[in-house]
Formats: C-alpha cells, structure tokens, sequence
C-alpha cells in the first residue's frame, strides 16, 4: 500500500547498503538480535465478523430530553455497566451474562446511569460549568479484555514500566511482557475548550479509584469550565497517559455543547437553526466485537484478526500502530436508523475513532441492494467546525456533483483534488456542525457512507473484504417516513438566512506572528530487511511509534535524563520546547514527513489554517539527517550525518534558522524544497485553506509530503485583532499556571506511544 514510504527509512533505503543508523535495530538496540514476543494475554478472544450481522435494524440513541444542564454543579462517575450496541438478536442467543449486552466503561452523570456515548453537558457562554469526577472503575470484566501495554510511556500506576526499564527494550524484563491489571487510571479531557491547565486533563493528571494512586500532574478531581468561547461542540474523553485508545475504546466519551444568547438550542432562537427533535448529536466510532458480543481490542491473541497481531512484538508485545474495526457505531449503536420528517435537521458531527477517517455522502436507497450506490440524497451544509460557526455556511455533498463526487476523487500525497474539499470530511477528534433537508423526500430512505481509505491517505479499501459493511462505507440510514408537523421555518442554507455569527471571524492570519515555528512529525519503523529471517514475528518496516520533532513525551533524549537544548520544565516530570507567550501570535509550520495523515491537536486554544503546500520529502529527509551532530547516546556511539532516534531535532532547538524559524530543523527552503522533482519541475503550489478549514480549529489535518501553515494565537479566540500582544494575558484564568498543555496526534493509538509533546505558556 506504499504506506510508509514517506519515512525515515526512505532515505535509508536509497543508498546501495543501509547507512550506519538507518535501521533500528542499530539505532536502537546497537546489534542486538531480536527474539519473539513471550508476552501473554489474560482472555483469549474469538473476533467476530462484523459482516455477519444484521445493520439498519435498531433505532439511533438521541439525547433530546437528556441532555444535562451545565450552570449547576455535575457529578460524573466513571463506571462499568452494560449497554446493547449490537442488534437485540445478538444478545439474545448468547448465555449470561453476555445477554444483556456489551460490558463498557462510561459516564454517569448526576446519578441518571452511565451510557456510550455518555449524556451530554449543555453549558452557557459565560458561566462556569462545575465538575466532579469519580472512578470507579474497579472489579471491572472489561479490564481483562484490553491489554494495557506496558513497554509504553504510560500511566504506569503501579510502577512496573518505570522498575523494569520497559521503554527501552528489546530485550524487554519479563514483567513488561504481561498484561496490567493493576488500579485502572482515567483523567477527563474537554476537548477545543478554553480552560486552565489543572482543568485540561493533562496526561499525567489521571487518577485510580478511590485516588489511590494520582499521577505527577494531578491537581483536582472537581474542574471548573469557564466557558468563555464561542457557541460550539466540544466533547469530552479520557486523556490518561498511554491508555487514551483503549479508555475511549470502552466508552469514555461524550459531547458537551457551549450555547449563548444566539445558539440557545430552542426553537426560537435569534439564528432560526433547527432544535428540539431536529437538533441531533452523532459520535461515529468504528469497533470489534468477539462472538461473546464483547469489545475486542486486539493483541497478540490471534493473527487472525482484522488489524494482525502486533507489529513489534519484541518492542511492543501488544500496541498495534493503528485500530480499524469491521463495525460502525454511532451513538454507541451498530448501523443504526433515524426517522425524520421531511424538513430540515441540525447533525452536531463527532469523529471519535481512533483512527479511521470519514469522507462521507448519503444515497437514496429504495429499492436497491445496501451495497450499492443509488442516486445522491440531499446536499450537506456545514456551517461550523471545531470551534464554532463558519461566516457563511459551506456547500457539501452536491447532488448536482454525481454519485461519484466523495468516491471518485482520487488521493495521494501530492493531489490538488482532493474528495474532502467538496464531501463531508472528519479526521479524529474534528467536529462538523452541519443541517441537511429531507424536504420533498418523502418515503425515501438514504444510507451515509464513508469512502476514507485505511489507512489514510494512502491505504486500501475502506473495509476487510468485498462485499462487506465496511467495504461499503455503511456508516447510518435516514428515513424520511414521519410526517411533517406544521411549517418548517428554520434557517435554510441554500437560501436567504439569519447571519450564522454576530460578527464575523476574528481573521488572527493577517497578524504579524511574533514568533515562526518549523515541526516535523516523524515514524520510526523496525528494520524492514527482516533480519531474523523467515517467519519472525517483526513485520517487515511496521511502525515502531511516531515523533514530533523526533522528541519523546517527556522531552529527554531516548534513554536518558538529558532534556532537549531549549526546553522547559513543568516542574512535573516533563519537559516543553513549545513555550509560547501569552498573548503572542505564532506561525507554526507543520512538515509530514511521515506516510499517514495525522490529525494534530493543540490544546487550549483555537487556531487558523493558512495554507498548504507539497515539498520534497526526500531531499529534505536526507540532509535533514545530515545534520545530527554525532556522538554518544542512549549508551551507542553515533557518526555524525546518522540519524539519531528520539534525540530531538538536529539542531538547537531554541536558535533561529536562516528563516528565523526555530525548532531546531533545517529551514523548509522554497529554492531547495518547495519546487522541482515534488512538483513536476515547477514551484509547489500553495493551497489556500479548503472550506471545510475556513473556520476555527483546534485538530487540522497534516497530509505527507505537505507542510501545513497554522495562525496560533495565544489568546481567547473572539478578542480583537488589535486587542493583543505577547506578554499579555487576556483569558479570564491565568494559562502559565499548572502542569501544562498539550500538543500530539490525535489518532489515538500513536497518541499513545510518544506522538506527544507537552506545551508550557510562558509569561
């Protein structure tokens, strides 16, 4: 699938013969052979084939009625329960207690039960939100069904990873090879919001039950949200450190809507949007269930199943790079239907896989076999994005554009059309606020499929087998049979509207940045010569984690205590390069240098996309490995010109380079790297944002072979252009304060294994 090509080994494999420090194996383990995983699980699991059940069958779970009130206090307990994702069929031919559905972690929230997705939380702009939270996630089934890995930079209550030296292996210590099942840690992160930094759910903030064990950045279990930014869709999930994937993968999610005096959520609100029944949530999630009908995260229990067994076995006995499963929820429900009437409705859009991405359009099904495309269903207008409300809403779906308008359009590193542009398209973690008429669709009943390759960009089919539910896209079913009921007044897109904002978008893009940032994101991958021969367990090339600015969580060199030049830190264990002052406005530029798109999330703030723009990965790879100084690290001598894993950028990372750009990489120089052989012989055309990126962000697509060009003001999102300046604090709470931000990845298994960096606001 030409996946990794855009990697660090890229370059390795150019040359007649592997350079010194090319391959892993010799950065890493310094000649040591690899030996096959020993690990073990504690359930032996059997996967079901999502293929084989039935779909469109159950009703979607709608939150109209439930939602929770923000402006008084809330209690949220972290809690195991049961809930029946799968058909009611499935259950019911299954002993206890499988019969009574799926065991999942979840939310309860004041007392009303714990559910998949969990309740949602309706704040009000300008008054602060109060939460307690509470796990009890204790005797848990479901912990014996996801094996935590402990050769990753975790949580790590009890200590295991932090005695045994797991993160350095191979070899590894035979107690890194065992599953956890230790005090279960959590932490609670709202995600897009503007909030204090001991309120953020920092990665090192979790918890176990009863507080028993708390992590270095714990402060408080009780959060205050100030809610002080625009009308939006947040959500909430578990951020703790190296169990993100799994945490949310049980259940541990859900939205949280900021309203104001525009966007009230009731029907006679100033902006005309569509509520009550016809404002809806969606949290679209992909998972795997085994023949128990319980969840299935894979481990090294059985090859067979859909994402294979580890890639790494020796370095990780049970983290895969990324989780794709063979059935789609949405609202915690398998393929489910919602009936609506002929009118138009308001979808509140989450994408909460881990790492699937959705380029998504709807087909009129009558008549026709699921796995076919029939006509296209009605036009969707998005009209915000993560944090908060477009200028002028942006056409989607066009049915004018044919069948083939989200499925035909081809993607590669380098395209200049791109699907997304002209579909609804969701990364992780991105939300999308969109309204879709039914008028005049009487009887019809139209099926939203997903066309994203996996992985993304440059993976196969979207599904595991043909024909089959995911390699068909089938994501949910609308069915316009209920009757309208009176006259369907609400804001119309497609013709003259109430404006969507009271004033238009702050524009942060025209601020002269005070400071200009150069990033990469990088992958390591094991040695893809195999050198254990046929039949070792270590895949050939497979991920062995990825990297920003090739810098590990914690800010040391890999394997020692040795904080990267120009760091700073928290006081608590973890060190930052990404320091930026309050109030300032910064240009960061993001290089992919690696062959996924990774959806980047900066925490605290929103930001603006400037542009995007094709460079030459390889000529830039190779003489950016060029510049690591040589010497001795992590115990191995390296030569200079070797590229040295996990020791940061090559170059200080606090010193400008000749763009004035710091980061410690090499300059993106336009004469060397944005024109030539990426570009057919000519200048690499900068692309503008596409509209689906027009608004404010908080996650941002990072396509390989582009350098992404972000605006990140440090600053409330609505405050003037002229309002601000670096060294001045304008949120209502102070952002130097407590253990710090976050920046990483949001595909959540490489969230997990090191693509994260902490990020300290600095006075």
């Amino acid at each position: 699938m030409d996946r990794y090509r855009l990697s660090i080994l890229s370059v390795c494999l150019g040359t007649s013969m592997l350079l010194p420090g090319c391959r892993m194996e010799d950065a890493r383990a310094a000649g040591n052979r690899r030996t096959a995983s020993t690990a073990s699980v504690r359930v032996a699991q059997t996967p079901l084939d999502g293929n084989s059940l039935p779909k469109f069958v159950d009703p979607l779970p709608t939150f109209q009625g439930r939602r929770v009130d923000g402006t008084s206090p809330i209690q949220v307990n972290m809690e195991e329960f049961q809930q029946k994702v799968l058909p009611a069929s499935v259950y019911a031919a299954l002993p206890a207690p499988y019969d009574g559905g799926t065991y999942l972690w979840g939310y309860d929230l004041n007392g009303t039960g714990a559910s998949w997705p969990a309740r949602t939380i309706e704040a009000r702009k300008g008054t602060t939100t109060t939460v307690t939270y509470t796990n009890s996630l204790t005797n848990t089934r479901l912990q014996s069904l996801l094996t935590v890995d402990q050769s990753l930079h975790w949580a790590d209550p009890l200590g295991t990873t932090a005695r045994n030296n797991c993160v350095n292996g191979p070899p590894l210590a035979a107690p890194c090879t065992e599953p956890y099942a230790g005090p279960i840690p959590a932490v609670v992160h709202l995600h897009g919001a503007e909030v204090p930094s001991q309120y953020d759910g920092h990665p090192d903030a979790w918890f176990t039950p009863g507080d028993e064990h708390l992590g270095p950045s714990f402060v408080s279990n009780v959060y205050n949200y100030p809610n002080s930014q625009e009308a939006t869709t947040l959500w909430y999930h578990d951020h703790a450190l190296g169990v993100v994937r799994q945490n949310v993968f049980a259940g541990l999610a859900g939205f949280y809507f900021i309203r104001d005096n525009r966007d009230t959520g009731l029907a006679t609100n100033p902006i005309t949007l569509p509520a009550g029944p016809q404002e809806v949530e969606l949290l679209i999630q992909d998972r795997q269930f085994d023949k128990n009908g319980q969840l299935y995260f894979p481990d090294s229990d059985n090859a067979a199943n859909l994402n294979g067994p580890p890639s790494n076995p020796d370095m990780h006995p049970f983290w895969i790079p990324e989780f794709f499963g063979d059935v789609i929820t949405v609202n915690g429900k398998s393929w489910p239907t919602l009936e609506v009437e002929p009118r138009r409705y308001r979808f509140r859009v989450v994408n909460g896989s881990n790492a699937r991405f959705y380029i998504m359009q709807m087909f009129n099904q009558n008549g026709l076999d699921m796995h076919v495309n029939g006509e296209p269903g009605p036009a969707i207008w998005q009209i915000g994005s993560d944090g908060g409300f477009f200028d002028a809403p942006v056409k989607l779906d066009d049915p004018a554009n044919g069948p083939d308008a989200c499925a035909g359009s081809p993607w590669g590193s380098n395209s200049d059309v791109r699907a997304g542009e002209k579909c609804l398209f969701l990364a992780p973690a991105e939300r999308a606020d969109i309204i879709v008429d039914f008028a005049g669709q009487n009887g019809k009943t139209f099926t939203m499929k997903n066309f994203a390759v996996l992985p993304f960009p440059s993976g196969g089919p979207v599904g595991f087998g043909a024909p089959d539910a995911t390699s068909d896209g089938l994501v949910m079913q609308f069915k316009v049979v209920k009757p309208l009921r009176g006259k369907d007044g609400s804001f119309n897109p497609a013709a003259v509207h109430p404006a969507l904002r009271a004033a238009p978008m702050v524009n942060i893009k025209s601020i002269r940045p005070d400071l200009r940032r150069q990033l990469i994101l990088i992958e390591e991958e094991s040695n893809p010569a195999n050198p254990d021969g046929p039949g070792s367990p270590d895949a050939a090339g497979t991920p062995v984690e990825s990297l920003v600015n090739n810098t590990k969580w914690n800010g040391n060199r890999e394997g020692t205590t040795i904080r990267v030049p120009g760091s700073t830190s928290n006081g608590r264990g973890v060190s930052a390069t990404e320091t930026p002052r309050e109030g300032a406005t910064e240009l960061w530029e993001i290089a992919n240098l690696t062959g996924d798109a990774h959806p980047m999330h900066i925490h605290l703030v929103q930001f603006q996309v400037i542009s995007r723009q094709p460079f030459d990965v390889d000529t830039y790879l190779a003489d950016w490995i060029g510049a690591f100084p040589g010497g001795t690290f992590n115990g191995f001598n390296f030569a200079p010109g070797v590229f040295i894993p996990g020791f940061g950028p090559p170059m200080p990372y606090d010193v400008p380079n000749p763009a004035g750009a710091v980061g410690g990489n090499l300059n993106f120089d336009a004469n060397k790297y944005l024109k030539g052989g990426a570009c057919a012989g000519g200048a690499c055309p900068v692309r503008l944002p596409d509209p689906l990126d027009s608004g404010w962000k908080d996650t941002i697509k990072t396509f390989p072979g582009e350098i992404t060009r972000l605006a990140v003001r440090w600053t409330p999102q609505n405050l003037a252009v002229n309002q601000g300046r670096a060294g001045l604090n304008t949120f209502p709470f102070d952002p130097t304060s407590g253990p710090g931000y976050v920046e990483h990845c949001h595909i959540l298994d490489h969230e997990d294994n090191e693509f994260m960096r902490p990020l300290l606001i600095a006075k």
